[in-house]
């Protein structure tokens, strides 16, 4: 069984993993997690993620974000739709950002000014659309046995890593990226704090861990991070 795979969906390619579940039931359908689902309609790509759980004989069991940036979610509504049992699970900085957000509009604030200065405010539509979150982390706790939740904001006040050290992976969204970080300049973003998470990370996780960034090059040493 594969440790994950990765696929690049929905409006900037955000790489979109499944993860399987290790000590699961040898049962098929075997449960996995889906990562950053950004696979809709607007895309043409909407299929891409349940295709591959198909093909791979996986069930989504949770659907973990690691921020909520308009190009990370918007494929939630999609797989809620296929699996309505699996959980989302955002950290609660970030909870308003999904559905209507706390006051009814579409989005939530940081969407709606990082969708106005890209000048996509049609997205909002589709963010929108997005399911709330089932549950909310703090950061520090451990899902599904094996996956740490380190909170590292920076990128977004909510953006959350998540550790498997048994697995030797780092699933690092838009925080860790291969010889580089996220951007701070958008709404909620903040430059002292990206880098106070590059350092948290780089004391937690273990030398040889596979980082997988939310976008581009992924499956580097978080050794090759600088």
């Amino acid at each position: 069984m594969e440790k994950f795979y990765c696929l690049q969906t929905g409006v900037f390619g955000v790489n979109t993993y499944i993860v399987p579940l290790e000590g699961e039931s040898a049962a098929l359908p075997r449960p996995a997690l889906v990562v950053d689902p950004a696979a809709c309609m607007l895309t043409g790509d909407a299929s891409k993620i349940t295709s591959l759980l198909s093909q791979k004989k996986l069930t989504c069991q949770a659907i973990l974000l690691t921020h909520t940036h308009f190009d990370h979610i918007m494929g939630i509504s999609v797989m809620k739709k296929a699996f309505p049992d699996a959980k989302v699970y955002v950290h609660k900085a970030e909870a308003g950002e999904l559905g209507c957000g706390a006051r009814g509009e579409a989005g939530g604030i940081i969407n709606r000014s990082i969708l106005s200065s890209f000048e996509m405010e049609a997205v909002l539509d589709g963010v929108a659309n997005q399911p709330e979150a089932d549950v909310l982390l703090s950061g520090g706790e451990v899902l599904f046995d094996d996956w740490k939740v380190i909170h590292t904001p920076g990128h977004s006040p909510g953006s959350v890593c998540y550790y498997n050290e048994k697995s030797g992976l780092l699933l690092s969204g838009d925080t860790m990226f291969y010889h580089s970080w996220g951007r701070t300049d958008m709404q909620g973003g903040n430059e002292a704090q990206i880098f106070e998470s590059l350092s948290l990370l780089k004391k937690t996780v273990k030398p040889g861990t596979i980082v997988l960034p939310g976008h581009d090059h992924f499956g580097f040493n978080i050794e090759e991070n600088r």
